[in-house]
C-alpha cells in the first residue's frame, strides 16, 4: 500500500483526524477536524498543526508551538496517553479537544496522526460544577450549603441510598435547562440558546427548584449531578 493511501485510510473515520510530517506540517485534514475546528481542508492543509490549533493544556502551561515535546515523542515512537487541549477555532472560539496520537517511524518520511474528540460540553460541564460548588462552599453562602444536595436529604439520612426520597420527574425542556445551567449559561443567554423569552427560563428554572425543594441554581446544578440526571 502506497504511503497516500495509509494516510487517507486513518482519515476515514467519523472522528477528527489531521496527520503532520516530521516537521509538523499538516498534510491530511479530514471532515472530522472540520467539524470540530471550522477550518475547511484547503486552510489547513501545509500550515503548522500549532498555528491552527494555537492550543494549550489545561492550567495553560507549554501552549501548542514550535517546541513541541508531544509530537516529538510520536516521532520518537513513543506517542503519549490521550490528552485534552484548549484549541481556538476558525471563529476564534475556545473548544476542548481531547486528542490521541498514533505515530509510525518506519515509514518515510515519518508522520504523525492526530484523532479528536470534541469534549468541550463535558468540560463546561465539570467547569461549572466546581465553579458552583465553590460558591456552596464560599463564606457568604454557608446557609445555603447546610440546605444544599450534601445535607440529609427528607426521609432518611444522606448516604443511605435506601432511605433517599425518589426523585421528582423533569420534563425534556427542564432538562434542558438544567443541562444550559451546568454549562455556565447565566438566564438571558440559555433564554437565547433555546429560543424562548426570559420570563419563560425564569420560569423553567423556578419550576425545577420547586420540584427539586432546592434554593438555588447552583444547588439544582450540583444535585443533578450527584443524582446522575446529568
Amino acid at each position: 500500500m502506497r504511503q497516500s493511501d495509509y494516510l487517507d485510510l486513518f482519515c476515514n473515520t467519523a472522528d477528527g483526524v489531521f496527520i503532520t510530517d516530521a516537521h509538523k506540517r499538516i498534510v491530511r485534514w479530514n471532515q472530522g477536524a472540520e467539524r470540530i475546528l471550522g477550518y475547511p481542508e484547503s486552510e489547513a492543509l501545509d500550515r503548522s498543526c500549532f498555528q491552527v490549533l494555537c492550543g494549550k493544556p489545561p492550567g495553560g502551561a507549554f501552549p501548542c508551538g514550535q517546541n513541541c515535546t508531544i509530537h516529538r515523542s510520536g516521532l520518537e515512537g513513543a506517542p503519549r496517553g490521550n490528552f485534552d487541549l484548549e484549541a481556538i477555532d476558525r471563529a476564534g472560539r475556545p473548544v476542548w479537544i481531547n486528542v490521541t496520537l498514533l505515530s509510525s517511524t518506519t515509514s518515510e518520511p515519518p508522520f504523525v496522526t492526530h484523532i479528536l474528540r470534541d469534549v468541550t460540553r463535558d468540560r463546561k460541564r465539570t467547569l461549572a460544577l466546581e465553579r458552583f460548588l465553590a460558591e456552596l462552599q464560599s463564606p457568604g453562602a454557608e446557609r445555603s450549603t447546610a440546605e444544599g444536595p450534601s445535607m440529609p436529604l427528607p426521609g432518611g439520612r444522606a448516604g443511605n441510598p435506601r432511605n433517599r426520597p425518589k426523585v421528582p420527574s423533569l420534563s425534556a425542556r427542564e432538562i434542558e435547562v438544567l443541562t444550559l445551567l451546568a454549562e455556565g449559561l447565566p438566564t438571558k443567554a440559555l433564554a437565547r440558546k433555546l429560543g424562548i423569552s426570559p420570563f419563560t427560563a425564569r420560569n423553567h428554572i423556578q419550576n425545577i427548584l420547586v420540584k427539586l425543594g432546592l434554593h438555588s441554581k447552583a444547588q439544582a446544578v450540583s444535585f443533578a449531578f450527584k443524582q446522575g440526571i446529568l
